[in-house]
């Protein structure tokens, strides 16, 4: 008996991205329930698995053109395995992503030296662990801005940085302990000024 070449193992191809379209925001903090959508026209898929931090979410087939699959993720971060086979031409489909998801927030107010909010100031916040997971934004009127989607028990470093006055402001917290925090801008040190010109 013979067995054609692929019955084993089968051609991997990356994912394009006019196949997958979602809202996800990859290396990023996303709400507890994302609905993945899969564009599968001219395809001939059989199955769409998800895989969390190597464990097997779940398992669609048979699909549709236009599929829409659900999935409610518990807090925290995941590393996601996508996987869809094609098993009449051996071909399977994968990408890799990494998210946090969760529903809890975390508003940061800037303050300058002076005690007063500081608007459009640039605050980064990351994952103590996984650093690559971040988010940024600007402050608004009142020196606030607010992230969404994280989960309620996690290691977080904030940082606000000006580099037109070159002050700046920086805490590490527990999202568990903390919903609101304040920070108070300081002047950079040298030191500290060119490693963030480095780093950037």
């Amino acid at each position: 008996m013979y067995w054609r070449h692929g019955s084993f193992f089968p051609i991997k191809r990356r994912i394009s991205r006019t196949m997958v379209e979602s809202g996800v925001s990859i290396n990023s903090f996303n709400p507890p329930h994302l609905d993945f959508f899969f564009n599968l026209t001219n395809t001939q898929l059989n199955s769409i698995s998800i895989i969390s931090n190597n464990v097997n979410l779940l398992q669609v087939s048979p699909l549709s053109e236009i599929s829409i699959v659900p999935v409610n993720f518990s807090d925290g971060y995941h590393h996601l395995d996508i996987l869809m086979l094609d098993d009449i031409h051996d071909i399977e489909f994968y990408q890799q992503i990494d998210i946090s998801t969760g529903s809890q927030t975390l508003r940061v107010t800037i303050l300058n030296e002076d005690h007063e909010p500081v608007k459009n100031i640039s605050v980064h916040l990351e994952l103590s662990i996984y650093s690559h997971i971040t988010a940024q934004q600007y402050t608004n009127q009142i020196g606030e801005v607010t992230f969404n989607y994280l989960s309620r028990n996690s290691q977080v470093y904030v940082e606000a940085i000006s580099m037109a006055t070159k002050r700046y402001a920086f805490s590490g917290l527990n999202t568990l302990k903390y919903q609101n925090i304040t920070l108070i801008l300081e002047e950079m040190n040298s030191t500290h000024y060119d490693e963030y010109l480095i780093n950037r």
